[in-house]
């Protein structure tokens, strides 16, 4: 009677620390489908804590070590919660840690097979544990890289305006299009023509002279 009396007492003084109620998938189950989200239930509230500090943790890898989802865990009350595509069929591991709200830290794995009914293959896995928002900001980062910004496209814009269209080669008076020589060939004639006269009246004088020196 008084050793029962005793461990009474003894359970009531000390505390008793958050534990486990339920996870999904379940330890040993096997799935046949992706499970889109898989999840652990403390019997007590989880501490959520934001940022780099979170103390909420799942992590999921499968037989050859490969991690799968973005490393995002999410708390919801008592159970926290992991978005992730399975790979390969075969045998996986979500490895949990958290803080209940008595500031007990839980900790543990769950293991499960997945055997698609299809046999298609699933996400690829990573040989690097995922970090939250590192997969975003790669991603921002890589499209800052790829696309020319404002600044930089500014000066090929300034110096295509500053150029403008390229100024004509021809001489002031000429319409564009022809030859600015057109003028010529008219001033030409009437010098040949010009020429041609005189070549004729210094020929007629030529056969007069030569036919006075005759007779």
């Amino acid at each position: 009677m008084i050793a029962a009396i005793l461990a009474v007492g003894v359970t009531v003084l000390l505390p008793t620390h958050a534990s486990v109620t339920g996870t999904t998938p379940g330890d040993g189950s096997t799935l046949t489908e992706q499970p889109g989200t898989l999840s652990v239930t403390m019997d007590e509230e989880i501490i959520d804590v934001p940022g780099g500090e979170r103390t909420d943790v799942l992590r999921l890898t499968d037989d050859a070590g490969l991690n799968y989802g973005d490393g995002c865990a999410s708390v919801e009350g008592d159970t926290v919660s992991l978005d992730a595509a399975l790979g390969d069929a075969g045998r996986y591991t979500l490895a949990y840690q958290v803080v209940s709200s008595d500031g007990h830290p839980v900790s543990g794995e769950v293991a499960f097979t997945f055997e698609p009914s299809d046999g298609a293959a699933g996400a690829a896995g990573s040989a690097t544990a995922p970090v939250c928002g590192e997969a975003d900001q790669e991603e921002t980062a890589g499209a800052t890289e790829s696309e020319p910004t404002d600044a930089a496209a500014a000066p090929a814009a300034t110096a295509s305006s500053e150029q403008g269209e390229p100024e004509s080669t021809d001489a002031p008076g000429v319409d564009p299009g022809t030859d600015s020589f057109g003028a010529l060939p008219q001033v030409g004639v009437f010098v040949l023509a010009g020429l041609a006269v005189l070549a004729f009246v210094a020929y007629r004088l030529n056969r007069r002279r030569k036919h006075i020196d005759e007779a």
